[in-house]
């Protein structure tokens, strides 16, 4: 059984819930998490980002080095391999003058073995974090961009995208950084050591330690797709249970206030309890590849000194003396072990190999979703291209719009037809659950409609948001967010936030005191000019500022930029109807075009169209009337 993702919807506080969605990858096969042509198909993928013509060489370089790096290791690895038939020779002869210049060069080589190492180990991690910059870096580029982010998150196939960025990148990087140098050396040393056991133990030696090679091979293979999708599923629940975690942390107070920490603790329970449960499947999987791999890889020793007893029982070393034949004995072990500790490396990556294809389905996936997204917006905007070339002509213009739920199991509004233009704002009234806010996404384009089309000037588009957004940096940086908007022709438009208008906006919104109460909080004197300019993490402000004041601080944004057009899903809900009043006056003063949503019968005064939702997707669109002394300023 596969568990319920839940994903919220933007609007936190909206009549929109929310709704669980399932991960439909979880559910489409075995094939999808198995080694074979799939998994090859996405690894492709994987390494065509890590050393395409956008990544920094670094990391092609790294590779590389690592690879010229793990081969010289490993003539120092030889060298400290013959160490002991040196030694039993030595030994056997009593050979005292020979012994301390032998043992000066295996303190010299043991050295050089750990320093090789240590170095390895180091090489190795650090290309594994370059890894894991360049592919989150390009996951960043397709995914946080217009629209992509938002569906995939609202309406996508893939569970958890937070998780498969952060903890699924990191760990694919580092355990392909940890594999990799093994898997790039392997040819060259089982075809070295090959030569070199054909030359002690003739033809027999290599190829009995082939066969035993194969054997092990398919014996992993046999046991390792069940174990892929153990790893898939894995990561997938956890992902629930983090999200669980989250969602106590940044729900703390109305939980606190419900008393719902019961209710919690069974669900994060719950949660964990699946995490747990598929972690001890895993296990159980994970419990025969180990055993095969340990039980192959303790068989070597025996394999070997099977490997050379042929030839001695045959009589082909009866010409050498003790000391001789113990030496032979002891460098055929090393050939003959190191040989199938290669093969032997090679099958214990088989479990990482398996843990690679788990992450390497969850990232590619998540591509693949933001693929289909953008396929989906293109033929969408060529359907529906805007014209910006007129200024004077800005509008939002729906015409035969159905607006559904996600799901599209049920109309919220049919055959919808309204036309808003610049300096005619339009409200949005109804009662609660009748679809008021899906209109609104809808109108500004942020969902699709399902039947008719609708036409939005993007680029004069300003949201604000019941439960304000509120980000880390200085209030500066709070007041101009996001820093710079989409202009015409996929341009960007930056605007300075100067000093002057730091004040005004706070003066505008009824916040003139915001920033002695930041300096009394943090120390810092309300003279210093770094008063707008010193970045606080976002749980500061969050203390700082009432949910009031926080969307006090979204309708400055609103000021600083002078959209056309302004989005507001009842930005006003947590200020009284005097600050309310002052806001929309200020917004209408700028020659902002609203476009709101709000139950209140004060604010139709600002608007000149009212679109009233009805019950089993009607409306009605009808102007505002209303007295010559509540007629308000607007451009």
């Amino acid at each position: 059984m596969h568990a319920s993702t839940f994903q919220p919807l933007v609007s936190q506080g909206s009549e929109d819930r929310y709704t669980p969605t399932l991960d439909k990858n979880a559910n489409s096969g075995s094939q999808q998490y198995a080694v074979g042509l799939l998994m090859l198909r996405r690894l492709y993928q994987i390494f065509a980002v890590l050393l395409g013509s956008q990544t920094p060489r670094h990391i092609g370089l790294g590779c590389g080095a690592l690879l010229v790096g793990k081969l010289s290791a490993e003539v120092v690895f030889y060298y400290a391999g013959r160490l002991p038939s040196e030694f039993y020779k030595v030994l056997g002869d009593k050979d005292l003058k020979a012994f301390f210049p032998l043992l000066l060069r295996c303190m010299a080589v043991v050295a050089a073995a750990g320093t090789a190492h240590a170095a390895l180990d180091y090489g190795a991690a650090a290309l594994g974090v370059m890894m894991r910059s360049a592919l989150t870096t390009h996951t960043h580029k397709r995914y946080i961009r217009a629209r992509a982010f938002y569906e995939t998150v609202t309406g996508g196939t893939v569970d958890n995208p937070d998780q498969r960025i952060t903890q699924d990148m990191e760990r694919l990087s580092s355990t392909m950084a940890t594999i990799l140098p093994e898997l790039l050396v392997a040819p060259f040393l089982i075809a070295y050591y090959t030569v070199r056991c054909w030359s002690m133990a003739g033809p027999l030696g290599p190829l009995a330690i082939y066969a035993y090679f194969v054997a092990g091979a398919l014996s992993t293979r046999a046991v390792m797709p069940p174990i892929i999708r153990g790893v898939y599923h894995q990561e997938r629940e956890e992902g629930n249970f983090r999200f669980q975690e989250i969602r106590i942390t940044e729900f703390a107070e109305s939980i606190a206030f419900f008393a719902g920490e019961d209710r919690e603790r069974t669900a994060a329970d719950a949660a964990l309890g699946r995490v747990i449960g598929v972690q001890h499947a895993l296990l159980r999987k994970q419990f025969w590849l180990g055993l095969i791999t340990q039980v192959f890889s303790y068989l070597g020793a025996t394999v070997s000194y099977a490997i050379i007893a042929v030839p001695i029982f045959l009589g082909k070393y009866d010409a050498k003396t003790g000391s001789e034949l113990s030496s032979i004995i002891s460098m055929n072990a090393f050939v003959s072990m190191y040989l199938i500790y290669r093969f032997s490396v090679v099958i214990e990556q088989a479990k990482r190999l398996s843990d690679i294809a788990g992450y390497t389905a969850r990232v590619v996936q998540l591509w693949e979703e933001v693929d289909r997204i953008e396929d989906m917006e293109y033929h969408h905007h060529q359907q529906e291209e805007e014209e910006d070339s007129d200024e004077d002509d800005m509008r939002i213009v729906a015409e035969n719009v159905t607006v559904s739920t996600p799901s599209g199991d049920q109309v919220l509004v049919s055959a919808l037809t309204v036309d808003v233009v610049a300096g005619r704002s339009l409200i949005i009234t109804g009662p609660n659950g009748v679809g008021k806010t899906s209109v609104l996404r809808t109108l500004c384009g942020l969902w699709r409609p399902a039947a008719g089309s609708v036409r939005v000037p993007r680029h004069e588009l300003f949201f604000l948001p019941q439960a304000a957004y509120i980000v880390s940096g200085s209030l500066r940086e709070q007041l101009s967010y996001p820093g710079q908007r989409r202009g015409k022709s996929s341009g960007s438009l930056a605007r300075v936030c100067g000093d002057a208008d730091l004040a005004r906006l706070l003066s505008a919104v009824g916040l003139a005191q915001l920033v002695g109460r930041i300096t009394s909080a943090t120390g810092a004197s309300a003279a210093d000019h770094l008063a707008y300019d010193r970045p606080y993490p976002v749980r500061f402000w969050l203390k700082v500022l009432s949910p009031g004041e926080q969307q006090k601080i979204s309708a400055a944004r609103a000021l600083f930029w002078r959209p056309r057009f302004a989005i507001l899903d009842e930005c006003t809900s947590a200020l009284d109807s005097a600050t309310e009043a002052n806001i929309y006056q200020a917004l209408v003063d700028a020659g902002i075009t609203l476009v709101s949503v709000s139950h209140r019968q004060s604010l139709l005064k600002y608007h000149h169209m009212r679109l009233d939702l009805l019950p089993q997707g009607q409306y009605s669109l009808a102007p505002v009337y209303f007295d010559a002394c509540d007629v308000v300023s607007s451009t």
